[in-house]
């Protein structure tokens, strides 16, 4: 963006804040939505009402059938949000980041369960210096900045032209009922875990771990370097310079090694999730794996559904109809999905079940930036690729570094 162009939607963002949201491959502006360039809608909106609270258009989010980012598959009168950031995605069911809807003396407080649109990766809730855009000012999306004032050639983070202004779809249940909306409009949200709260009190660190760095939501994990600790029973990873603990360890080889959930990214390291949940977690490629202490002082490790939080065409994401499973085809009605062929060979002989979860997309077809094709399906802790390139060799089936893509999206490898 130039200067200019800065000056420009930083001194409107004076009057206004522009947010808005669409349904992901909308062709043109949708009914009722502002004009390109329609600066008289722009300067009636008011302002921002606080650090956590800003004026938004939003979209009503329909595709009743599909199945939003975190795995719910959307009903009839759901009650939830999409934000186009996956940083914000509660788990499935889950409540940990929810935001306050205001419109026409109506009230409601819902959870984000998608992610959308246009982007995956644009927090615009947050300071310029705390978020991937950081030359478009707090409460203005990537989405809305190039609707209105050409940022990055009028495209989305993915290079498609905007055609609408977007940065809040709100379901049919919350849109229609609670709101009493009937066209897309702005509206006044608050993002709750913004909110000012006091400083909690975090317990102290087991014994033997009070070693451990505390990281707070938001802030950068500990990916740097570090010297091999020499502790009995732990594994060091030259490669990536990380120690992993004897407890994770055990669970590591036990469950695929680096093939499934990578090598280490960080050190073991207490968590402070969003919504206050303290954690003992460790980042992986693919993985997060996470250290449950146990009364009689046992270790128990389990993984993350790191699955939901990646990205998959909502055609991929949609629940298929049952069928009754063959020696090719399998149906899962835990996650009203399949799993065939090469993949289920796959699955089957690196872990199955315990090791990647349950399917959560079908297969799907993409291309890589330089022109490679490949066939990726999802499950709840991995993402399988097909290279057809590489057919016949180790690599023809590889798995996705799901955790690695999350951290590059945040900003905190390159």
């Amino acid at each position: 963006m130039t200067k200019g162009r800065t000056t420009r939607l930083r001194f409107l963002v004076g009057l206004l804040v522009l947010l808005t949201a669409v349904v992901p491959g909308a062709v043109g502006a949708a009914p009722g939505q502002p004009a390109a360039g329609g600066a008289a809608e722009m300067l009636a909106t008011p302002t921002s009402m606080g650090p956590a609270t800003f004026r938004v258009y939003a979209h009503r989010e329909g595709l009743v059938g599909h199945t939003t980012a975190n795995g719910h598959v959307i009903q009839e009168n759901d009650r939830f949000v999409a934000l186009p950031c996956r940083c914000v995605l509660s788990s499935k069911g889950g409540h940990e980041f929810q935001v306050k809807i205001e419109y026409k003396g109506r009230t409601a407080i819902v959870p984000v369960w998608d992610v959308g649109p246009w982007n995956v990766d644009d927090n615009y809730w947050d300071p310029p210096e705390k978020r991937r855009y950081s030359d478009i000012p707090q409460g203005v999306p990537q989405a809305a900045a190039a609707y209105y004032d050409g940022h990055n050639g009028g495209r989305d983070g993915k290079g498609r032209e905007v055609r609408s202004p977007a940065g809040i779809d709100i379901a049919d249940g919350t849109f229609w009922h609670d709101l009493g909306m009937t066209d897309s409009d702005w509206v006044t949200v608050t993002f709750l875990w913004m909110l000012p709260d006091e400083e909690p009190e975090l317990p102290p660190l087991p014994a033997g771990y009070e070693h451990l760095q505390t990281i707070k939501f938001g802030e950068r994990p500990p990916l740097d370097r570090v010297e091999p600790s020499g502790e009995p029973g732990s594994v060091y990873v030259p490669q990536t310079g990380h120690n992993i603990i004897k407890p994770i360890a055990d669970y590591w080889y036990a469950n695929g090694g680096w093939r499934n959930i990578g090598l280490p990214l960080t050190e073991l390291f207490r968590e402070v999730t969003a919504n206050g949940r303290v954690r003992l977690v460790q980042y992986f490629e693919r993985q997060i794996l996470e250290l449950v202490l146990q009364p009689d002082g046992s270790a128990l490790v389990q993984s993350d559904l790191i699955g939901y939080a990646a990205y998959a065409p909502q055609e991929a994401r949609a629940p298929i109809a049952p069928f009754e499973s063959n020696a090719d085809h399998w149906y899962f009605p835990e996650t009203q999905h399949s799993l065939s062929f090469g993949f289920k060979q796959e699955w089957l002989a690196h872990g199955g079940v315990e090791a990647f979860g349950y399917p959560i997309t079908e297969e799907f077809s993409g291309v890589t930036p330089d022109g490679r094709r490949y066939v990726a399906q999802i499950f709840e802790r991995a993402r399988f690729e097909w290279w057809p390139d590489k057919v016949g060799t180790p690599e023809e089936i590889t798995y996705g570094l799901l955790v690695t893509e999350l951290l590059r999206q945040a900003g905190w490898v390159p």
